[in-house]
């Protein structure tokens, strides 16, 4: 066993050849407060105590460049009730997500009112925290990791049109968790991933609220469970999410920019998959969707010109959320990342489907993500029945 100390903080590495993420607990001077990130998805580089009352983390990308999505978390105790001042220092990146706390890991609350300080550039942020002997968990996001997500496919896969699989496995040998959702003897499939970024929770929330709705006991989503077959692999970069990495999987690769080689596990694995489907069992696929997070509600698709099948979907699918739900509730951007190795760029060109980033905001209301996700959901199982039975 390795001891490395920086700035007051232990990080213990069980082998020093292993690409683990460091674990570090710090006790102030005082032997009072107590900062601890040895949970999956923890993430503090350095932290510096200038007083009792008066610290700084800094936050490190796992490689540079690298998309700012800086994401941090932490819990944080005190013997002594009180309040604290944590300054949150960004090198490589800059403050993107605002803090979200938890006394339990289970319940969250947005917290931005814990922010009395920014810097105009986005380089600092600083929080006043209230701390007690009552365990505080401050995060970018909810903690929404692999252990989560697999108790969630537990739970869905006792359903009777549910059936729970591994899709491949990670650089660090985690399982890549797969969903079969409906009728297995169905030609028609949807295909749903998730996660390749690790930070972008709400991504991940939105897709579980809309694979819910298509196990939901109404009978449309009967009617489609019996014509259509749902494949979802929830987190797509399971070692990235352990790890508290802003982009990246273990091998530091972006897996949004691997859909051309395939050169990494995880992507390698999905597009197996996906290839198998087609091929070995015949499927005929209709949709790829790949959810994400960003600043707000945006659809990102391959240019509007593309011949794509079903004729003109995303753009009916589009049209009939915001009829239900407000109109520009979501947007579309057709030009984002339109020629580099994306996933929706690499199903479009090679399966000749319509193939959607799906976007939901960072600070969006989780209710409003929730109610985005399940009309989104609900419209387009309407649409696909419709244009199934008319092309059949």
């Amino acid at each position: 066993m390795i001891v490395f100390t920086i700035v007051g903080a232990s990080f213990v590495f069980a082998d020093p050849s292993a690409e683990i993420t460091p674990t570090l607990k710090f006790l102030s001077q005082d032997n009072e407060v107590s900062f601890e990130t040895d949970f999956a998805g923890g993430k503090i580089d350095e932290l510096v105590e200038y007083s009792g009352d008066d610290f700084e983390i800094l936050i490190r990308p796992e490689n540079e460049p690298i998309n700012d999505s800086a994401w941090y978390a932490f819990r944080v105790s005190s013997t002594n009730p009180r309040h604290i001042k944590v300054r949150l220092r960004y090198e490589g990146g800059s403050h993107r997500y605002e803090p979200k706390i938890s006394r339990d890991r289970v319940n969250w609350e947005p917290a931005e009112h814990l922010i009395v300080a920014r810097h105009p550039g986005g380089r600092e942020v600083t929080l006043r925290l209230p701390v007690s002997n009552q365990m505080l968990w401050v995060a970018g996001q909810e903690l929404v990791g692999n252990k989560d997500i697999a108790n969630w496919v537990d739970t869905l896969a006792k359903l009777p049109f549910v059936e729970s699989s591994v899709a491949g496995h990670s650089v660090m040998d985690r399982p890549i968790h797969r969903l079969a959702i409906g009728n297995p003897d169905t030609r028609d499939v949807v295909y749903a991933l998730s996660r390749q970024h690790p930070p972008e929770v709400t991504g991940t929330i939105g897709m579980m609220h809309f694979i819910e709705a298509l196990c939901g006991d109404s009978e449309l989503a009967k009617r489609y469970r019996q014509e259509f077959l749902t494949v979802a692999i929830p987190i797509a970069n399971p070692d990235g999410v352990a790890k508290g990495y802003w982009r990246s999987n273990a091998n530091g690769v972006d897996l949004n920019r691997d859909w051309l080689q395939f050169k990494e596990p995880e992507t390698r694995a999905i597009h197996n998959d996906i290839v198998s489907l087609r091929g070995e069992q015949g499927k005929r696929m209709w949709l790829f969707l790949d959810f994400h997070s960003t600043y707000n509600e945006v659809f990102y698709t391959v240019p509007k010109k593309t011949k794509l099948f079903p004729e003109g979907f995303t753009a009916d699918w589009l049209q009939s959320m915001n009829n239900r739900l407000g109109e520009s509730t979501m947007i579309r951007d057709d030009g984002h990342n339109a020629h580099r190795s994306t996933s929706k760029a690499w199903v479009a060109r090679e399966i000749g489907i319509h193939a959607v980033t799906y976007e939901f905001g960072d600070e969006t209301d989780r209710e409003r993500i929730r109610n985005i996700a399940v009309g989104s959901a609900e419209e387009m199982m309407k649409l696909l029945l419709a244009r199934k039975a008319n092309l059949d």
